[in-house]
């Protein structure tokens, strides 16, 4: 019977380059959550790829309530060292 930690490193292929995007998406979005705890929206995801941020949320109103945040969550990114140059908010579609 193999370790979990065996599993995970040779059937799914997690090497270092994956799990450190995985860690600079997690820094990412636990970042944003905790900043903006205030809000009145959830944040789903949020990722960064090359150089625009992605962030979802679970409806329309979340998102466009997000989009008035955008300096804020410059800002806020700043503070990590993440800088994009664009941010592109999507709603998440669910079945």
């Amino acid at each position: 019977m193999k370790h979990i930690s065996e599993i995970i490193r040779e059937d799914l292929g997690l090497n270092r380059k994956n799990s450190s995007l995985l860690h600079k998406k997690t820094k990412i979005y636990k970042h944003l959550i905790e900043s903006l705890k205030d809000k009145p929206c959830i944040i789903e995801n949020a990722y960064q790829k090359e150089e625009t941020l992605y962030i979802e949320c679970n409806s329309a109103e979340e998102t466009d309530a997000l989009r008035y945040e955008e300096r804020n969550i410059k800002k806020i990114l700043s503070k990590i060292n993440v800088f994009p140059d664009k941010i592109k908010f999507r709603t998440k579609v669910g079945n």
